[in-house]
């Protein structure tokens, strides 16, 4: 009877610290939202850097203008980049939280790449900046799988909100899965709010 017993309690009390471990993890959830990302919002003059510190480096500039939408449930941002002696270079992305997924996102689509790419990962708020980690896979020709990571990084203090730069770094499923290349670092300054 007393192993019944014994046995009863551990139950209760593993019961009650598996409920309590939820809520606990699922509290920080609660107070995320596409409203973490509003440091966005605004115009910014904007400076891509393709390969960079390589012997093909190429910088190409524009400008990025982002804006609440579809009722503060996303953060939309125009990209229009200059290409020499080619059209302009048009990229719509669609920022939010989703809460299903307890992940930042973003959907990236661009007149210059027929992909449209979904981007995924965290946000950090650490004393001096914000970190924005995404990742992202999708199949290109030849069944060949393209992997993508992101690090946007803002300062969170006076000047420091500015400005930011984005490093993306891309590697193929051709590759192994440390081979990553630097494929762009982007630096973005804001000239309006």
């Amino acid at each position: 009877m007393k192993k019944i017993i014994s046995f009863y309690k551990a139950h209760l009390i593993l019961t009650v610290l598996h409920c309590t471990t939820s809520l606990i993890a699922q509290q920080p959830n609660e107070t995320r939202s596409t409203k973490d990302l509003s440091f966005l919002i605004g115009k910014w003059n904007v400076e891509r850097i393709y390969n960079p510190n390589n012997d093909n480096e190429r910088i190409l500039d524009g400008t990025l203008i982002c804006e609440e939408s579809l009722d503060g449930k996303f953060i939309k941002c125009r990209y229009e980049i200059n290409r020499p002696e080619k059209i302009r270079g048009l990229d719509e992305v669609f920022f939010n939280y989703n809460p299903i997924y307890n992940m930042y996102e973003s959907i990236w689509m661009s007149s210059t790449w027929p992909i449209k790419v979904l981007m995924q990962g965290t946000l950090q708020h650490n004393t001096d900046n914000i970190i924005l980690n995404t990742t992202a896979h999708f199949q290109i020709e030849n069944s060949v799988t393209e992997y993508v990571k992101d690090e946007l990084i803002i300062g969170t203090k006076g000047e420091d909100l500015n400005s930011f730069t984005r490093k993306t770094y891309i590697r193929t499923s051709e590759y192994e899965d440390d081979d990553w290349h630097h494929h762009m670092t982007e630096i973005a300054t804001r000239i309006d709010r």
